[in-house]
């Protein structure tokens, strides 16, 4: 005889916000962090068992979006996603990052009930080891190629390097970073969209000689993608040589990458479930991905907390299109919520094996971090800027 499952219901929604503080302030062309500020969000159930997830707005989680999950069925995701108004379809009642946080707490909800981690329920392990590149802030060109030197002696061979601030120190930040480093060491460079087309070209020209394995973002591409930004990649990646990583984020990412497969405008597609809105549309943005010749990597916005982190993590191992090396920025970290922290050895990071997202939430940790939120001296700021603009052309 069969026995009969007993289908789960959402009893509540809560959530706790915590800002987890940056050894130093982050630094960006375009802003400046001094701490991890997240919602802890948690999906209780009748039977006990709880869900969590970081990511998303805590006015949005609490007021739009639990009165609408409770009674659901958390393995319903397919179904909740299409009644919360999901961004991937162009409604814009939740944003992704937030559809996400209701994605992922379901998930981890899955595979508690199931005894499994996320990755055995999402067709196994088909990338044994995570390899990760290191997260480096916009700094000064010898503090950058200081901070990548001591983070070679502790094992790292891969980075992704934030630039934007002016074509002349980019180019010094590259010259110095890969001098330092050497051969055999891995440079990403992120542009978060810094410059226009034409001084982009002229800039990846110059970096080539440095060989960069990926440039993201050198072109402003923000939601709704428009033809002008993917032509211009495509432009940039055949006049230059230097391959393109593009960032999908805001809605219909499907879209985006097939025309970026059409218009040969990348080489990589740089994926965050924060941005796809959940762990399901991110697999079949690879799939599309796969399908046109490009590769995923895994994007992190410095700095995701442990469960985020996981779910990150448990996509990456499960998905055959996630090929090279993927972001990680935990190293910016004082700590963390979860009792486990996640530690880099060797540029990789390990697959949590408990049930679902397979991190457990440290209650001292959390209530610490939340009177840090709380205090309210964390706050996103302006960044370095851009210099001299009208002399880059």
């Amino acid at each position: 005889m069969i026995a009969r499952v007993k289908r789960l219901r959402i009893t509540d929604v809560k959530v706790l916000m915590v800002a987890v503080p940056f050894h130093e302030p982050i630094t960006m062309w375009y802003g400046k962090r001094s701490a991890s500020i997240h919602p802890v969000t948690f999906i209780e159930t009748d039977e006990g068992i709880t869900g969590v997830n970081t990511e998303g707005d805590e006015h949005t989680i609490l007021n739009i979006l639990r009165p609408k999950l409770i009674g659901k069925d958390p393995f319903d995701i397919e179904r909740l996603e299409a009644e919360l108004g999901s961004p991937l379809r162009g409604r814009w009642e939740v944003p992704p990052n937030t559809m996400a946080a209701i994605d992922g707490a379901p998930w981890d909800i899955i595979g508690k009930s199931c005894g499994k981690p996320l990755y055995k329920l999402w067709g196994g392990r088909v990338n044994e080891k995570v390899y990760v590149r290191y997260w480096m802030p916009c700094k000064e060109p010898e503090a950058q190629a200081a901070e990548a030197v001591r983070a070679v002696e502790r094992g790292w061979r891969a980075f992704k390097i934030k630039l934007g601030t002016d074509p002349k120190t980019d180019l010094e930040r590259v010259r110095a970073v890969r001098d330092a480093v050497g051969d055999g060491v891995q440079l990403c460079f992120d542009m978060n969209g810094a410059y226009p087309p034409p001084v982009a070209i002229n800039f990846l020209k110059r970096i080539a000689r440095y060989e960069p394995a990926y440039v993201e973002e050198p072109v402003p591409n923000h939601w709704p993608y428009d033809s002008g930004s993917i032509e211009a990649m495509a432009d940039i990646r055949r006049i230059t040589g230097v391959p393109i990583e593009a960032h999908s984020h805001g809605p219909n990412c499907l879209e985006y990458v097939r025309l970026l497969v059409e218009k040969r405008a990348a080489d990589a597609i740089h994926l965050n479930v924060s941005f796809t809105g959940g762990v399901l549309e991110a697999k079949r943005v690879c799939a599309v991905a796969e399908a046109g010749g490009l590769i995923a990597t895994g994007q992190s916005s410095a700095a995701e907390l442990g469960p985020r982190n996981a779910l990150l993590l448990h996509l990456i191992t499960s998905e055959r299109a996630f090929k090279g090396t993927n972001d990680s920025s935990t190293h910016h970290l004082t700590g963390d919520i979860i009792k486990e922290e996640f530690e880099t050895v060797d540029g990789t990071l390990k697959v949590p094996e408990g049930p679902g997202l397979g991190v457990e939430i440290d209650g001292e940790k959390l209530r610490k971090y939340h009177e840090l939120y709380k205090t309210g001296i964390y706050r996103h700021e302006a960044g370095i800027g851009r210099k001299k603009m009208s002399l880059w052309y």
